[in-house]
């Protein structure tokens, strides 16, 4: 259900100690945050970090044919299982349509029911909405996912609608009750979203009740 958004191999080796999640979602703005010059040797990191999660690369090239290329060094370099994340544009629609047939294809940068629909048709699988980036330019992207479920279920299209793009946990509550099947969210965003003052509270008083009661830590010392 949940995947990190982050390039930041030691952010997301923290999460993973702790929390389950499905895999990572990589852009090239993440990448770029970095600082880090070696493209493939920084997803090969990122790779290792995870096993064998799956790792979604977003293609950076702005033509379709460039794409294409850039998918076969992919290809080359990238260990299974890994995903395309190509942008819904003229190029994007292109591009997914050209590498459908040997590659996991998820379209990215999502803000309409026309741009899912189309990333469909042209072979994409994971239908990633951009939430917060519609919310803060007035559109819906609850209706969006909520619509987008529908027409899915209704012609039984086998895709999966990823959130992206997340500033608060209530933005990613929303997503998942609107119809999400994933959503990605940041090292960051996780900890607010999966520890709770109330339970840490609620945790330290069992906790001193069994000490005080057993004078021991844990039942191995008794």
């Amino acid at each position: 259900m949940y995947l990190i958004d982050s390039a930041n191999v030691k952010a997301i080796e923290s999460a993973m100690e702790f929390f389950t999640f499905d895999g990572v979602t990589t852009n090239p703005t993440l990448m770029a945050r970095e600082r880090r010059t070696d493209f493939l040797h920084h997803i090969k990191d990122i790779q290792k970090t995870i096993g064998p999660k799956k790792l979604f690369i977003q293609l950076n090239a702005e033509t379709a044919d460039l794409m294409v290329e850039e998918a076969k060094i992919l290809a080359a370099h990238a260990e299974p299982p890994f995903a395309l994340k190509i942008p819904a544009t003229r190029e994007g629609y292109k591009a997914m349509r050209e590498l459908a047939s040997t590659h996991e294809i998820a379209a990215t940068a999502v803000v309409s029911l026309p741009q899912a629909l189309m990333s469909i048709a042209a072979g994409a699988r994971t239908i990633i909405v951009y939430v917060n980036r519609m919310i803060s330019t007035g559109l819906l992207p609850y209706e969006l996912i909520k619509k987008l479920k529908k027409i899915a279920e209704q012609n039984r299209y086998d895709i999966s609608i990823l959130g992206a793009s997340f500033k608060s946990s209530e933005e990613i509550h929303n997503a998942l009750l609107a119809g999400c099947h994933k959503v990605t969210i940041s090292p960051e965003l996780a900890d607010t979203l999966f520890l709770k003052p109330l339970t840490e509270r609620s945790v330290k008083q069992f906790t001193r009740d069994f000490q005080t009661r057993y004078k021991a830590k844990s039942l191995k010392e008794r």
